[in-house]
């Protein structure tokens, strides 16, 4: 068994340290003390850079000469065992684990772990939840798969009293955590990939609730059918919350500002419990407010602070993001990839005022894009012109099957939305520069590389 502690002055490699997660994980541990952090990853970024000032020999590409002092090395999913590091590792019998055992560890190392998880909303929830106690001066330790523009980073390395992450379930990352609070905010489709089926999606989310300490709690969304089943079987106590009274806590009186920002009334089975005012849009992140103030209540936090914390979260990068403005139009970018995420971000923009609504998407993966080929044909609808770019399929291969052409065809049929196919974000760039109108809203949104699109407009 992997005690973090007995690599306090060792070794500690990992493969893919660019990425978001993984370069939250290094720093953390760099912060801890652990004195001899190293990594590498295909290609130079910021987040190399930003971890070369802190000490850490980030490198670029991959070596067998990288590894040969590790004493333990880590590594995404998205690294495969051919990769030559940890090849490397794993024939001269070098422990290696994955980016979920590492969170697994350090969530072992903190006194309680707050791990949200949901097919939807975990960045945003994740950063309400760590506004909450960061303004409330907790100190908490925070590894969150976005920019948080109040640490000015998507980590900050706080005390060990709270561990506030992200609870991945793709390839079961989450059940390595070892959490005191486990937050389910929605359970849909994805990663059909892994999972195959619904059904082995719900019992995965139902182990990790399980984890959960006996002393514990699930926090769960009630509106959710699926979530609301998963809390049914779980053993442990479990919190509900949503817009239906039946819910442990529950909203009421939902307005929305010119902005787009909602406020509402939080009611638990005493009656009413506060006010509550976002400075976030979409009714969504009303129900992903009420799960952060609920985790906070539940941490001994004052309703006031959970109040007053979750007020002052603006957004995380890339979840409705502005970008910058041409010729009059604003620009947003949002990861949001998933038909269920577009559908709602689209109808979160419905109480801002504005002229048109562009959606720019780019499908990512070729076997997500085909298994959810029906529900994107659905989700662009309330959009006034809609772009769809080349799918992006880094971690698999060429699929002739299926396409965004296809997409967008369909769309076209069902719908006859203004819908069209621009196979690059360079053509895509410019073809907006042309069309653009002020008070226009530009939504980029995709989990791929469509996060630079922006600049091809605004260069």
């Amino acid at each position: 068994m992997i005690r973090l502690e007995d690599y306090k002055d060792k070794n500690i490699h990992f493969i893919a340290i660019g990425g978001h997660s993984m370069c939250g994980l290094a720093e953390i541990l760099h912060s801890w003390g652990f004195s001899d952090i190293s990594g590498s990853d295909r290609s130079d970024s910021e987040a190399l850079q930003r971890l070369k000032t802190m000490g850490i020999n980030a490198t670029v590409g991959h070596s067998v000469e990288n590894v040969k002092r590790a004493s333990l090395v880590v590594y995404s999913a998205a690294i495969p065992v051919d990769n030559v590091e940890r090849r490397y590792a794993m024939e001269n019998n070098i422990p290696c684990i994955d980016r979920g055992q590492m969170m697994g560890l350090i969530s072992d190392a903190c006194q309680k772990c707050i791990g949200i998880s949901g097919t939807h909303g975990k960045t945003t929830t994740t950063s309400m939840v760590s506004e909450i106690f960061y303004r409330a001066k907790c100190e908490p330790t925070i590894h969150i798969g976005g920019v948080l523009p109040t640490i000015g980073s998507n980590v900050y390395t706080g005390e060990r009293e709270y561990f506030i992450t992200e609870a991945c379930e793709y390839v079961d990352s989450y059940h390595w955590l070892n959490p005191y609070i486990a937050i389910v905010l929605n359970i849909d489709s994805d990663h059909l990939d892994y999972f195959k089926n619904m059904e082995n999606i719900c019992a995965s989310f139902l182990k990790f609730c399980n984890l959960v300490s006996p002393d514990g709690f699930v926090v769960g969304c009630y509106d959710d059918e699926r979530t609301r089943n998963v809390m049914e079987k779980c053993d442990r106590k479990t919190v509900s919350y949503g817009m239906n009274e039946n819910a442990d806590y529950y909203a009421k009186n939902v307005q929305f500002n010119k902005f787009g920002y909602p406020e509402y009334d939080m009611f638990d089975k005493n009656g009413f419990l506060a006010h509550v005012e976002l400075s976030v849009i979409g009714q969504v992140n009303v129900l992903n407010s009420m799960a952060a103030i609920i985790s906070a209540i539940l941490c001994g936090l004052t309703v006031e602070e959970a109040v007053s914390g979750v007020k002052q979260y603006t957004g995380a990068g890339r979840r409705f993001e502005f970008r910058g403005e041409y010729n009059g139009a604003k620009i947003y970018n949002d990861y949001g990839h998933h038909p269920e995420e577009v559908a709602a971000t689209i109808e979160a923009t419905k109480h801002i005022e504005k002229n048109r609504l562009w959606l720019i998407y780019q499908p990512a993966l070729f076997t997500r894009t085909k298994a959810q080929f029906d529900r994107l044909v659905d989700c662009f609808h309330h959009a006034d012109k809609t772009v769809i770019i080349d799918v992006y399929g880094d971690r698999e291969p060429f699929d002739p099957t299926i396409n965004s052409k296809m997409i967008v065809d369909k769309i076209v049929e069902k719908y006859n939305d203004d819908c069209i196919y621009i196979p690059t974000m360079e053509e895509c760039g410019a073809y907006l520069k042309t069309q653009l109108e002020k008070d226009d809203i530009v939504l980029i949104m995709g989990s791929g590389t469509v996060d630079i699109l922006d600049k091809f407009i605004l260069n």
